[in-house]
């Protein structure tokens, strides 16, 4: 399902006249194709999952990331965004949100899901006065009253004056025990402390997914000035829950190991609270043929299977779907296609054996626990579709035998292991 293919469309149709020029990866560009990212091939299976178990009715996307203020100035939020027409008066920040929500009210098993984007991100920590935006009122600068004692949510999706320091513990207290997705920067304008992060990681209760957005330069500005700036200094200390960082200070201009080892502690801090961890670098294609890696990294932590199988094939599939568009009208892009195509057969063979040997040596009796192990290792590789493909493969050749606990419905050939079925390797 492709949610913004009207929009794609359009960005198709000015790229077809002349050549693309290569473009910059600025912020805006960066946060803008991460959102939509997030929100298409993310958020749709992930809140489809959670549909599917028809325990939770709704779902908050709470995005701290902050919003260009002259793009999304006008129309800073809505009381109602279902149709069309509405969409179309909505901030730039808030359309994807509203098809997004539209097509998983409309699911065989609907979900509603609420946006809460916050126009300051999360960069104060002061205590101020802040108020909702409504477009349906037709109010441009609605009356700022104290949040704490006045929050009130969008019934839909809206955007709320505010960051994520000044009114975390209003919006936690708001969305109870439904399930939530959190975007934040941690290195913001403002550091974040442990503290600060300590009820996101507390909220055991209900579906809690994060995903903290590192800015590779704002970020080692900080760290690079933290020796002559004792504030700074304590800062990342109280974000990180130890001075080790201070140890991968560089004596030169070189930051990168600095910007990995800080990166790597502040996982380490999430990992006694979540089951999984991981980091995704974010590219995006700046020219015919030529895919960079923004300076910015996703740090994705999460409870739930469910969860990390939505974000690992968000991953792998945008990966490849920005390889093929990278060569799209190239000359000899047939000749590029053949080429992706032979390197995935390799590392399907690879992972083959890998499953292979790692199956024979544990004796795991349970396919889905086996391809739940993997997946970290390779994360954003291979698709759950992949892992099913390879153990099939394996069935056929007689490598693993499998006692299926319900007679087949359907092809035996296609027919893939649950959780009642028994693996015996050979």
């Amino acid at each position: 399902m492709n949610l913004w293919a009207e929009f794609e469309n359009q960005h198709a149709q000015k790229e077809t006249v002349g050549h693309k020029p290569a473009r910059r990866l600025t912020e805006q560009i960066v946060l803008s194709s991460l959102r939509e990212w997030l929100l298409q091939d993310y958020a749709l299976p992930y809140c489809s999952s959670l549909a599917a178990m028809r325990i939770y009715r709704r779902c908050y996307w709470i995005d701290g990331w902050g919003i260009n203020a002259r793009t999304n100035n006008r129309d800073a939020g809505t009381e109602s965004n279902s149709g069309s027409e509405a969409s179309q008066v909505l901030s730039p920040v808030l359309q994807p949100l509203a098809l997004l929500s539209q097509a998983l009210a409309q699911a065989s098993k609907p979900i509603s899901l609420h946006g809460i984007v916050l126009a300051s991100g999360g960069s104060k920590r002061k205590e101020s006065k802040v108020g909702q935006h409504s477009a349906a009122d037709g109010e441009e600068n609605a009356a700022a009253v104290p949040l704490k004692d006045t929050l009130v949510l969008p019934q839909e999706s809206g955007i709320v004056r505010g960051s994520w320091l000044e009114i975390a513990p209003a919006i936690l207290k708001e969305i109870a025990s439904s399930p939530a997705v959190f975007l934040l920067n941690p290195f913001g304008q403002t550091i974040f402390t442990h503290d600060d992060l300590l009820p996101l990681y507390q909220r055991k209760t209900a579906p809690t997914e994060l995903c903290f957005l590192i800015p590779h330069q704002q970020t080692e500005i900080r760290l690079l000035s933290s020796s002559r700036n004792p504030a700074v200094a304590a800062a990342l200390t109280a974000l990180l829950r130890t001075d080790r960082w201070k140890a991968f200070l560089p004596q030169d201009e070189e930051t990168t190991p600095l910007l990995e080892s800080v990166m790597d502690l502040f996982m380490t801090s999430m990992q006694q609270h979540f089951l999984w961890v991981q980091r995704i670098a974010f590219q995006l294609q700046v020219r015919p043929a030529v895919v960079e890696t923004a300076p910015y990294t996703l740090i994705f932590a999460t409870r739930s299977k469910d969860s990390l199988a939505a974000m690992n094939d968000a991953v792998c599939l945008y990966h490849r779907r920005l390889a093929l568009q990278s060569h799209r009208g190239l000359l000899g892009e047939e000749w590029f296609a053949a080429q992706q195509q032979e390197r995935f057969a390799e590392e399907l063979q690879q992972l083959r054996q890998h499953i292979l040997h790692q199956g024979k040596a544990q004796r795991v009796r349970r396919w889905p626990d086996l391809r739940q192990q993997l997946l970290p290792a390779y994360f954003g590789q291979f698709t759950l579709n992949d892992y099913d493909k390879v153990i099939i493969v394996l069935l056929e050749q007689g490598d693993v035998r499998c006692e299926w606990r319900r007679r087949s419905v359907g092809e035996e050939s296609q027919r893939v292991p649950g959780n009642e079925d028994t693996l015996l390797w050979r």
